[in-house]
């Protein structure tokens, strides 16, 4: 009896299981999804500032070559205004400095993580150290009067082919944050993927499950119902003993052998023989109470044939006129 319970119990038990299975892999699955779309949001973000600091060097780099080329008369006639270039330059190179500022303050958590790889740190001092050496040039060159022409190792500040450049240590960052973004989003795709392969290996034992105690008990049960071979009837009734179709297939058993012994009851009455009275199953069956008063009203009718048979009068139960039944 306890091994019946604790099979029954075994059966809930691993629904709930299989069911907080599901959940969890979903939720899983559903996370994943979340910050795969969180790290690409962050990732445009940032190429976004990169891109930004990139264009306001570029636009310091064109104002250092036409203040360079503002010398010449035939430029200055053109229209080029070295004043106003200065004024621009100036205006240009605060926007890239504050560029840079929120550039460095989006790139400190890719440097702090832990997954953070040493070529990504160093495109990072790259960048910070090529710029500090561009912006201390032109810083230097602003502080000077108007009049003062530009020198030649500013107009070499963004080209100097001894060094490494600023552009340069753009590209590289730019590579390095794309690569680190890229195996974010790999490791966030397996996760999401064994998340759901975990759902789909919830869901095929979720049916086998229910095919083991659900499908497979009502095939055994129709099958006990149908055999007449006791030794496979007590085979499937030890299996679906404890489990929940127990019960039913109690009470169909119970209504079939109910049904065989209805049938014999009313064969034997039909055929002029006297039956048992229908066992009871329970202390108030009201089948066999019936029975009980069929034959009863029976005999009396027979009774009654008997008497009439002494007056010379026909009767429905005698054996002359059974066969008329």
């Amino acid at each position: 009896m306890q091994s019946d319970e604790r099979r029954f119990r075994w059966d809930t038990v691993g629904y709930w299981l299989l069911g907080l299975s599901l959940f969890v892999g979903l939720w899983r699955t559903w996370q994943a999804h979340q910050s795969s779309q969180q790290v690409m949001l962050q990732q445009c973000q940032l190429l976004q500032r990169l891109t930004r600091f990139q264009m306001e060097v570029v636009h310091c780099d064109r104002l250092v070559a036409t203040l360079g080329a503002s010398r010449s008369a035939a430029v200055r006639i053109g229209g080029a205004n070295p004043s106003m270039l200065r004024l621009e330059l100036q205006a240009r190179l605060a926007g890239a400095e504050r560029e840079f500022r929120q550039l460095r303050a989006a790139l400190k958590p890719l440097s702090q993580a832990s997954d953070s790889s040493s070529t990504m740190h160093w495109a990072i001092v790259r960048v910070e150290a090529e710029w500090l050496s561009v912006y201390s040039s032109l810083e230097t060159y602003l502080r000077r009067p108007d009049e003062s022409h530009i020198n030649l190792e500013t107009l070499h500040t963004f080209n100097l082919t001894r060094q490494d450049n600023l552009y340069a240590a753009v590209a590289s960052l730019h590579q390095a944050v794309s690569l680190w973004y890229r195996s974010r989003m790999q490791m966030l795709n397996r996760q999401r993927n064994l998340s759901l392969g975990v759902c789909l290996i919830v869901v095929g034992l979720w049916f086998g499950w229910s095919w083991y105690f659900l499908v497979r008990p009502a095939q055994l049960m129709s099958r006990w119902l149908q055999t007449e071979d006791s030794v496979a009837r007590e085979v499937i009734q030890r299996y679906l003993r404890g489990t929940r179709w127990g019960p039913l297939a109690w009470t169909l058993l119970q209504q079939r052998q109910r049904l065989l012994e209805v049938e014999r009851f009313m064969r034997d009455l039909a055929m002029g023989r006297t039956p048992e009275p229908l066992t009871p199953l329970e202390p108030n069956d009201r089948l066999t109470r019936s029975s009980f008063w069929l034959l009863r009203r029976v005999e009396e009718c027979c009774r009654a044939g008997s008497a009439a048979k002494q007056y010379n009068l026909p009767c429905a139960f005698d054996s002359g006129h059974r066969d008329e039944l």
